[in-house]
């Protein structure tokens, strides 16, 4: 079934440590330096804080392991959206590649360019002028231009034009930016811990039970961590384009979450011998307050610049492969077939890339993408149940599918992951089911964009 879709087109020059640092660095983006001070205000006990960020870590590795085999598997372009499709059908397929065109790949870049913005205008504050430069009411929106609105839209054309003139030219910039990002967090970790101004009395008492007894509100502090966490799955969107992808895919997926893990848990341990717990409930510059209270001068320059780093590294990778959906989805015959267009001379899918540059400008300009966002996280979270449940539905249903890589702990590892995410969208539509609703109507609405692609498809 998936023989037809064996492609030619995408060339695979994409090796084992550029695959480990698209994880890498596609994970390491804001999370990490904001999302502790929110978890805290959840969970506020030193225990409850690091077992968040411990089974968001593990859960992060069962879902790439699970995704290790599906990618060997089926090595091609688009990720996810494949093992959907083959695994509960076209329209279940469709609709995981709806939501990642209307929100979350589009959305998610638009957030990171503002955020981008943000701590841009730090060293430049022209960037962060609240001035109106051109403005517009339009039914049900309105459209303010600003410096910064400028900027965000340049940020996003720039890195698409990056990534239309070139693979190799996009993963080099994110080696770079990952390897910064990485030795800078090691850096905080080592100078906390021998020269930083701690003290490991915030470590105690450990567990305050009663603070994280309700199971409703413990799960819903896991959607920071699985913020931070998310791009655990990064590289198999990019499968067609990686090279021995039978053997290097698993190892990315595996190498790539171990380090950031390791990392994550070791930089709320050195926040938390910075700052008690108590202080940094619903702190967003949580980086900012612990590594200023262990070094015992003011680090903002220096937090701002490093998260700056993370963005733009994070914002590089996720716009490089939200088009291979759309690319893979136009291959299919249920979007436009002008996305499989791959560039001659530089081997790019530059028109789905475009598509995707100029859907995120309206976003920005419209300032949508942040309710949209919103919406549709919890849709989203059950597409990642979904995609990690497909191990178990395609072992049934394709059996005779080659499995190069099989899942350690199967059926047990996508159980976990799958339960785990169905108890964080059950306790986020506890505590929000408005929102909820909301974002399960929005990505319904691709159902009759769907069957308006099957019957071009079908009368063809």
């Amino acid at each position: 079934m998936f023989g037809a879709m064996a492609q030619t087109e995408l060339k695979r020059q994409i090796g084992l440590f550029d695959a480990v640092m698209l994880i890498s660095g596609d994970m390491i983006g804001t999370g990490i330096f904001i999302s502790t001070g929110a978890i805290a205000a959840q969970v506020p006990s030193p225990g409850g804080v690091l077992l968040v960020w411990i089974f968001g870590g593990l859960l992060a590795l069962t879902g790439a392991l699970s995704c290790a085999e599906l990618s060997a598997s089926l090595p091609y372009a688009g990720g996810d959206y494949n093992y959907i499709r083959e695994a509960y059908g076209k329209l279940m397929g469709f609709l995981s590649g709806w939501s990642s065109i209307l929100v979350t790949f589009s959305g998610a870049i638009a957030f990171l360019a503002v955020i981008f913005n943000e701590y841009m205008s730090f060293f430049f504050p022209v960037l962060g002028s609240k001035d109106v430069l051109f403005s517009a009411a339009l039914p049900l929106i309105s459209i303010n231009v600003t410096v910064g609105t400028l900027f965000c839209i340049f940020v996003v054309l720039a890195i698409s034009a990056l990534h239309c003139i070139g693979v190799r030219q996009g993963t080099v910039t994110q080696n770079i930016l990952t390897v910064i990002k990485i030795g800078s967090l090691v850096g905080i970790i080592l100078l906390g811990i021998f020269i930083g101004k701690g003290d490991t009395a915030h470590f105690s008492p450990l567990f305050e039970w009663d603070k994280i007894a309700k199971s409703s509100v413990f799960a819903s502090a896991f959607i920071p961590a699985i913020f931070a966490y998310s791009g655990w799955n990064a590289v198999i969107y990019i499968a067609g384009e990686v090279k021995d992808p039978e053997r290097n895919l698993p190892k990315a997926l595996l190498m790539g979450n171990l380090i950031v893990i390791v990392l994550y848990l070791a930089i709320n341990v050195v926040y938390i011998y910075g700052v008690p717990v108590e202080g940094m409930k619903g702190t967003a510059r949580i980086s900012e307050v612990a590594t200023t209270a262990l070094f015992g001068y003011p680090t903002s320059a220096w937090i701002t610049a490093l998260i700056t780093v993370s963005i733009l590294g994070a914002l590089n990778v996720v716009t490089m492969l939200g088009p291979r959906i759309y690319y893979a989805m136009a291959r299919d015959g249920v979007f436009f077939k002008r996305l499989t267009y791959i560039h001659p001379k530089f081997g790019t899918p530059s028109s789905a890339i475009i598509l995707q540059a100029i859907w995120t400008c309206l976003l920005i300009l419209t300032n949508t993408w942040g309710t949209l966002f919103t919406y549709v996280s919890v849709v989203i979270t059950l597409f990642s149940a979904l995609t990690v449940g497909s191990v178990i539905v395609l072992r049934y249903k394709r059996p005779e599918l080659p499995r190069p890589y099989k899942l350690w702990g199967y059926p047990v590892v996508p159980i976990l992951f799958v339960a785990a995410h169905l108890w964080i969208v059950w306790g986020s539509v506890t505590e929000n089911p408005k929102d909820s609703l909301i974002g399960l109507g929005i990505v319904c609405l691709g159902i009759p964009a769907y069957l308006i692609w099957r019957t071009r498809l079908d009368s063809r």
